[in-house]
């Protein structure tokens, strides 16, 4: 009985394959996504040159819809961007901490002391070796982490798990900032990452109304029109080579995402002003 069971679910499979092989060559299905991936929104170029739509597009489906739909001003489509980047980013802390509880390294490399990138601060295209770098700003910034997207470089699960029950409201310790919590935003994605304080500053991600001072002003807008995130590949590709970046793939599938969100803001006229995120 199984294996007829079995049996008749890999014909399933098959001939669910075949269908699925027969949208992708009909014209009028493909017609269909070229129309939605060139719809009349200014900008849109990279995710035209894409039909690959994993389940986390929806964020980026969502915002363009929006952008279309003239009911919309253009401070609700920031809001909501923000808080779809906001989601993405509390889903890449939560991936690291079940990482770290499960006696594994951050990332699937070596990551001792948390010596692993968030996010690459340099890029060189494997084709034509044009190179991609942020701009140090040296301008500082205040950023309210408990609005802005924010990942803490984590890397010890003992110090993630002492932190967590030595701050906090129940414990009559909230967290207090102070110079030891440093980090980077980066411009126009919305990102915050901190490298230095990490565990302490993660805690106050799930409790605080916390303000960070003197934080990196890092400008990555060069990059808008250049660097695209490859879905498939989870990396940054050069999008007049069509070719990747010598970098390693991201961090985390949403930093790319996160990436992206912010691209499409910027690309539209729509970057947040900085004085928002204090």
């Amino acid at each position: 009985m199984f294996i007829k069971s079995l049996k008749n679910s890999i014909s399933s499979l098959k001939l669910a394959k075949k269908a699925s092989l027969a949208i992708f060559k009909d014209s009028s299905f493909s017609s269909l996504i070229s129309e939605h991936f060139s719809s009349e929104l200014p900008k849109n170029l990279f995710v035209a040159s894409n039909i690959y739509q994993p389940p986390k597009s929806v964020y980026l489906n969502i915002l363009k819809d929006m952008l279309a739909n003239s009911n919309y001003k253009p401070q609700q489509i920031q809001s909501v961007a923000l808080k779809f980047q906001k989601i993405l980013s509390l889903e890449i802390e939560q991936y690291t901490i079940e990482r770290l509880l499960s006696n594994q390294t951050a990332t699937h490399s070596s990551d001792f002391g948390g010596a692993y990138d968030i996010f690459p601060e340099d890029l060189t295209c494997e084709q034509c070796h044009t190179e991609f770098s942020m701009n140090y700003d040296e301008q500082k910034i205040s950023v309210n982490i408990t609005n802005t997207p924010t990942i803490c470089t984590l890397w010890s699960q003992n110090r993630l798990v002492k932190n967590f029950a030595q701050i906090g409201n129940l414990v009559d310790n909230p967290f207090q900032y102070t110079s030891n919590s440093k980090g980077y935003f980066i411009f126009p994605i919305n990102l915050t990452t901190i490298y230095n304080g990490n565990h302490s500053t993660n805690v106050a991600l799930y409790e605080n109304n916390t303000v960070l001072d003197n934080i990196a002003f890092m400008d990555i807008s060069s990059w808008m029109d250049k660097i695209y995130f490859n879905r498939k590949t989870n990396t940054f590709d050069h999008l007049s080579c069509n070719a990747k970046t010598t970098n390693q793939q991201l961090f985390h599938e949403n930093i790319g995402y996160i990436y992206e969100i912010g691209q499409f803001l910027y690309l539209n006229g729509l970057s947040i002003s900085t004085e928002k995120f204090s």
